[in-house]
């Protein structure tokens, strides 16, 4: 349960939280801070949670409605990603036109969650701040996740309960991805590059499959400055039909090959013959700028870059410097 890996891996998160429901203190807003960790996600879920059941104590994460707060289906807690792209104008309106409503559900409590809180405008920063100054009503509680605390504006983080989260533990998420049978390796990586995890992964996932197997075949020809430009264009630009689909892929594809770098970089190994054999290649290929590379690409793509475009740069830029 979350809660018990929430006890282990943040006595400090943990005991703050509990204190605030047993004594029945909870604040109408609180701010998740620290470097990215998904248990940050998975506790705004279970405050969520623990807020509507209102038993002074941490939710049972095991009945049906602690199941629809998690699975997005339970109608007065709603969950915002500013991850892939910034909140917008339009996902704060959505929150202030269903909160402006009478509940819809028994409870009567109502829970906004907006993860990566830091990738919204000004404007939009200040329409959150005015709704947290002016809520519609005293029912109505805000779950602020941030990784980069700085970049958010002072006067909302004056008003949240910051509750600082300072481990990077990922153990939860491997263990569960074994349990769904996959191997060591790819339980890592999904552990490590998933953002948020509130969907079942299949085994044979063509997007993470494929996004895989180009980012060793990356690897692998480093030295082959002629193919790489071929094998974006020819070869992974093709791989899915369906622009979505190709989203996808791409997703996936720089998640793993900034983690595999970034494991590179620290000499980590893994245990996978494989996957170790790939980052002593990425070791001899200066690893920091190809993770600077990396980087200002998908820093690109969250700003909405044409993907393709993007790989033509990023070709370039591997034959320019490497």
């Amino acid at each position: 349960m979350i809660k018990q890996q929430l006890k282990k891996s943040e006595p400090i998160a943990y005991q703050s939280l509990y204190n605030a429901l047993s004594q029945n203190k909870v604040a109408h807003s609180y701010l998740f801070s620290g470097e990215y960790n998904p248990l940050k996600i998975e506790t705004a879920y279970l405050l969520a949670q623990s807020i509507i059941e209102n038993r002074g104590d941490f939710a049972c994460e095991e009945c049906e409605t602690c199941r629809r707060i998690r699975k997005n289906e339970y109608f007065d807690v709603i969950f915002v990603d500013g991850y892939k792209q910034s909140i917008r104008k339009d996902d704060i309106d959505n929150i202030l036109d269903e909160f402006s409503r009478t509940s819809l559900e028994s409870a009567g409590k109502k829970v906004y969650i907006l993860a990566n809180i830091n990738n919204a405008s000004t404007k939009v920063l200040n329409m959150i701040l005015k709704f947290m100054e002016e809520p519609s009503n005293s029912n109505t509680y805000g779950i602020f996740i941030s990784d980069k605390k700085e970049d958010l504006l002072p006067t909302i983080v004056s008003r949240c309960q910051d509750i600082p989260f300072l481990t990077r533990d990922f153990s939860f998420l491997i263990e569960k991805y074994e349990n769904a049978g996959f191997d060591h390796i790819d339980s890592y990586l999904l552990a490590h590059i998933l953002h948020s995890f509130s969907q079942d992964f299949d085994l044979n996932d063509p997007f993470y499959l494929g996004a895989k197997e180009y980012v060793y075949k990356t690897i692998e020809n480093l030295n082959n400055k002629e193919y790489l430009p071929v094998m974006f264009y020819r070869e992974f630009y093709t791989l899915f039909k369906d622009r979505d689909d190709f989203r996808k892929c791409v997703d996936y594809y720089m998640a793993i090959m900034i983690r595999m770098i970034e494991d590179a970089l620290v000499e980590k190994k893994s245990g996978d013959s494989e996957y170790d054999q790939h980052l002593e290649i990425i070791r001899a290929h200066k690893p920091d700028r190809l993770l600077q590379i990396f980087i200002e690409a998908n820093d690109k793509i969250l700003r909405q870059a044409e993907r393709k475009l993007l790989f033509d740069a990023i070709s370039y830029e591997i034959i320019s410097y490497i």
